[in-house]
Protein backbone atom coordinates (compact mmCIF):
# COMPACT_ATOMS: atom_id res chain seq x y z
CA UNK A 1 0.00 0.00 0.00
CA UNK A 2 2.47 2.27 0.98
CA UNK A 3 4.58 1.52 -2.04
CA UNK A 4 1.54 2.57 -4.28
CA UNK A 5 0.84 5.63 -1.98
CA UNK A 6 4.28 6.89 -2.99
CA UNK A 7 4.49 6.52 -6.40
CA UNK A 8 1.25 8.19 -7.16
CA UNK A 9 3.15 11.12 -4.73
CA UNK A 10 6.04 11.08 -7.92
CA UNK A 11 3.63 11.11 -10.69
CA UNK A 12 1.32 14.10 -9.04
CA UNK A 13 5.24 15.94 -8.35
CA UNK A 14 6.09 15.24 -12.05
CA UNK A 15 2.93 16.72 -13.93
CA UNK A 16 3.64 20.27 -13.20
CA UNK A 17 6.69 19.58 -14.76
CA UNK A 18 5.17 17.96 -17.98
CA UNK A 19 2.27 20.44 -17.99
CA UNK A 20 5.42 23.68 -18.08
CA UNK A 21 6.65 21.58 -20.64
CA UNK A 22 3.48 21.15 -23.28
CA UNK A 23 2.75 24.98 -22.12
CA UNK A 24 6.21 26.21 -23.25
CA UNK A 25 6.21 24.22 -26.23
CA UNK A 26 3.12 25.52 -27.28
CA UNK A 27 4.31 29.28 -26.55
CA UNK A 28 7.30 28.31 -28.70
CA UNK A 29 5.08 26.92 -31.60
CA UNK A 30 2.37 30.00 -31.62
CA UNK A 31 5.61 32.41 -31.08
CA UNK A 32 6.90 31.31 -34.88
CA UNK A 33 3.79 31.36 -36.20
CA UNK A 34 3.02 35.16 -35.34
CA UNK A 35 6.79 36.07 -36.01
CA UNK A 36 6.25 34.27 -39.60
CA UNK A 37 2.92 36.10 -40.41
CA UNK A 38 4.88 39.38 -39.33
CA UNK A 39 2.02 39.69 -36.39
CA UNK A 40 5.20 40.25 -33.68
CA UNK A 41 5.54 43.68 -32.84
CA UNK A 42 8.57 45.71 -33.05
CA UNK A 43 10.58 47.46 -30.60
CA UNK A 44 10.30 51.51 -31.57
CA UNK A 45 12.94 52.92 -33.39
CA UNK A 46 15.06 55.93 -31.52
CA UNK A 47 13.59 58.56 -33.49
CA UNK A 48 9.82 57.84 -32.81
CA UNK A 49 7.09 60.01 -31.38
CA UNK A 50 3.77 60.37 -30.57
CA UNK A 51 2.85 62.09 -34.34
CA UNK A 52 4.31 59.28 -35.84
CA UNK A 53 0.90 58.92 -37.52
CA UNK A 54 0.57 61.82 -38.93
CA UNK A 55 3.78 61.54 -40.49
CA UNK A 56 2.46 58.29 -42.07
CA UNK A 57 -0.68 59.64 -43.02
CA UNK A 58 0.70 63.30 -44.88
CA UNK A 59 -1.72 65.48 -45.46
CA UNK A 60 -1.48 65.45 -48.94
CA UNK A 61 -2.39 61.79 -49.40
CA UNK A 62 -5.43 62.55 -47.43
CA UNK A 63 -8.69 63.41 -49.74
CA UNK A 64 -10.04 66.36 -49.19
CA UNK A 65 -13.58 67.12 -48.29
CA UNK A 66 -15.65 69.25 -50.08
CA UNK A 67 -19.05 70.55 -50.46
CA UNK A 68 -21.25 68.26 -53.17
CA UNK A 69 -22.20 70.35 -55.86
CA UNK A 70 -23.56 70.13 -59.55
CA UNK A 71 -21.22 71.17 -62.41
CA UNK A 72 -22.17 74.17 -63.94
CA UNK A 73 -19.78 75.33 -66.61
CA UNK A 74 -16.61 73.91 -68.47
CA UNK A 75 -14.11 75.98 -69.92
CA UNK A 76 -11.68 74.78 -72.13
CA UNK A 77 -8.85 77.84 -72.88
CA UNK A 78 -7.06 76.26 -75.49
CA UNK A 79 -9.56 74.88 -78.13
CA UNK A 80 -11.80 77.53 -77.01
CA UNK A 81 -14.81 75.70 -75.11
CA UNK A 82 -17.00 77.57 -72.76
CA UNK A 83 -20.05 75.60 -72.68
CA UNK A 84 -22.84 75.27 -69.49
CA UNK A 85 -23.68 71.83 -68.26
CA UNK A 86 -27.21 69.98 -67.52
CA UNK A 87 -27.50 67.90 -64.51
CA UNK A 88 -30.67 65.71 -65.55
CA UNK A 89 -31.85 63.15 -62.90
CA UNK A 90 -32.88 60.38 -65.30
CA UNK A 91 -30.50 58.19 -67.27
CA UNK A 92 -33.37 58.28 -70.24
CA UNK A 93 -32.21 58.67 -73.60
CA UNK A 94 -34.79 61.10 -74.35
CA UNK A 95 -34.23 63.10 -71.14
CA UNK A 96 -30.66 63.07 -71.94
CA UNK A 97 -30.78 63.83 -75.83
CA UNK A 98 -33.25 66.99 -74.56
CA UNK A 99 -30.75 68.43 -72.40
CA UNK A 100 -27.93 68.25 -74.90
CA UNK A 101 -29.83 70.78 -76.67
CA UNK A 102 -28.68 72.93 -73.53
CA UNK A 103 -25.26 72.38 -73.38
CA UNK A 104 -23.28 69.44 -71.92
CA UNK A 105 -24.63 66.71 -70.28
CA UNK A 106 -23.22 65.22 -66.41
CA UNK A 107 -23.93 61.99 -66.90
CA UNK A 108 -26.58 61.33 -63.69
CA UNK A 109 -25.25 58.02 -62.33
CA UNK A 110 -21.48 60.01 -62.51
CA UNK A 111 -19.38 61.84 -59.59
CA UNK A 112 -20.51 65.30 -59.02
CA UNK A 113 -18.23 68.03 -58.10
CA UNK A 114 -16.43 67.84 -54.11
CA UNK A 115 -16.96 64.01 -53.99
CA UNK A 116 -14.26 60.91 -54.96
CA UNK A 117 -15.01 59.82 -57.96
CA UNK A 118 -14.85 60.16 -61.96
CA UNK A 119 -17.11 62.97 -63.46
CA UNK A 120 -18.37 62.26 -67.28
CA UNK A 121 -19.78 64.87 -69.36
CA UNK A 122 -20.78 64.58 -72.78
CA UNK A 123 -21.86 67.01 -75.58
CA UNK A 124 -22.18 67.07 -79.33
CA UNK A 125 -19.43 68.38 -81.53
CA UNK A 126 -20.46 70.02 -84.84
CA UNK A 127 -18.41 71.90 -88.17
CA UNK A 128 -21.51 73.09 -90.11
CA UNK A 129 -20.79 76.47 -91.08
CA UNK A 130 -24.22 77.40 -89.86
CA UNK A 131 -25.32 75.90 -86.75
CA UNK A 132 -27.91 78.21 -85.04
CA UNK A 133 -27.67 76.29 -81.88
CA UNK A 134 -24.41 77.05 -79.93
CA UNK A 135 -24.91 73.80 -77.79
CA UNK A 136 -24.65 71.64 -81.29
CA UNK A 137 -20.63 72.93 -81.25
CA UNK A 138 -20.44 72.13 -77.26
CA UNK A 139 -17.33 69.95 -77.43
CA UNK A 140 -16.13 70.80 -80.72
CA UNK A 141 -12.46 70.09 -80.71
CA UNK A 142 -11.71 68.35 -77.86
CA UNK A 143 -10.10 65.57 -80.08
CA UNK A 144 -7.02 68.24 -79.79
CA UNK A 145 -6.78 68.26 -76.65
CA UNK A 146 -3.07 67.07 -75.66
CA UNK A 147 -1.74 65.53 -72.24
CA UNK A 148 -0.78 68.30 -70.12
CA UNK A 149 -3.66 70.85 -71.12
CA UNK A 150 -5.95 71.94 -68.50
CA UNK A 151 -9.68 71.55 -68.29
CA UNK A 152 -11.25 74.08 -65.91
CA UNK A 153 -14.93 72.88 -64.47
CA UNK A 154 -16.92 75.71 -62.09
CA UNK A 155 -19.41 74.57 -59.70
CA UNK A 156 -21.36 77.68 -57.79
CA UNK A 157 -18.57 78.34 -54.92
CA UNK A 158 -15.13 76.62 -56.95
CA UNK A 159 -13.51 76.20 -59.59
CA UNK A 160 -11.76 72.89 -60.30
CA UNK A 161 -9.05 72.36 -62.41
CA UNK A 162 -8.24 69.03 -64.23
CA UNK A 163 -4.89 67.96 -66.17
CA UNK A 164 -5.59 65.59 -69.75
CA UNK A 165 -3.47 62.64 -69.24
CA UNK A 166 -5.12 60.52 -72.19
CA UNK A 167 -7.05 61.04 -75.21
CA UNK A 168 -8.40 58.34 -77.91
CA UNK A 169 -10.19 57.71 -80.46
CA UNK A 170 -13.18 54.55 -80.08
CA UNK A 171 -16.80 53.16 -80.57
CA UNK A 172 -19.97 53.70 -78.65
CA UNK A 173 -19.77 49.63 -78.04
CA UNK A 174 -16.28 49.43 -77.18
CA UNK A 175 -16.02 52.87 -75.07
CA UNK A 176 -16.80 51.87 -72.26
CA UNK A 177 -16.99 54.81 -69.43
CA UNK A 178 -15.58 53.68 -65.99
CA UNK A 179 -17.47 55.32 -63.44
CA UNK A 180 -15.02 54.65 -60.21
CA UNK A 181 -16.17 56.16 -57.08
CA UNK A 182 -12.35 56.86 -55.97
CA UNK A 183 -10.39 59.72 -57.28
CA UNK A 184 -11.22 63.70 -58.86
CA UNK A 185 -11.18 62.57 -62.35
CA UNK A 186 -12.87 64.14 -65.35
CA UNK A 187 -14.11 62.50 -68.75
CA UNK A 188 -15.20 64.44 -71.42
CA UNK A 189 -16.96 62.56 -74.63
CA UNK A 190 -18.53 63.67 -77.45
CA UNK A 191 -19.22 61.76 -81.42
CA UNK A 192 -16.73 61.83 -84.41
CA UNK A 193 -18.58 64.25 -86.27
CA UNK A 194 -16.28 64.27 -89.32
CA UNK A 195 -16.36 60.42 -89.47
CA UNK A 196 -18.99 58.19 -91.73
CA UNK A 197 -19.21 56.15 -88.68
CA UNK A 198 -21.55 57.48 -86.30
CA UNK A 199 -20.65 55.10 -83.38
CA UNK A 200 -17.39 56.59 -83.20
CA UNK A 201 -16.66 58.40 -80.52
CA UNK A 202 -13.55 60.96 -79.14
CA UNK A 203 -12.77 60.51 -75.06
CA UNK A 204 -10.69 62.88 -73.15
CA UNK A 205 -9.44 61.41 -69.87
CA UNK A 206 -8.12 64.03 -67.43
CA UNK A 207 -6.96 63.90 -63.27
CA UNK A 208 -7.94 67.04 -60.74
CA UNK A 209 -4.80 69.19 -59.86
CA UNK A 210 -6.47 71.80 -58.05
CA UNK A 211 -9.47 73.78 -56.39
CA UNK A 212 -9.98 77.76 -56.21
CA UNK A 213 -12.63 78.88 -54.36
CA UNK A 214 -15.36 81.24 -56.38
CA UNK A 215 -15.43 84.87 -55.03
CA UNK A 216 -19.55 84.80 -54.19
Amino acid sequence: MNSDNNHSKRGAAKRPWEFLTVFLFVFFIISVFLYAIDFVPEAPSGDSSPFVAEKIVAPAEIEPQYAVEEPLKVVINSIGVDTLIKNPESTAFAVLDQELLKGAVRYPASAMLGEPGTVFLFGHQSYLPVVRNKAFKAFNDIQKLKEGDTISVSSKSAEYVYRVTKVTLTTADKGVIPLAREGSRLILSTCNSISSDREERYVVEAEMVSRHPLDS
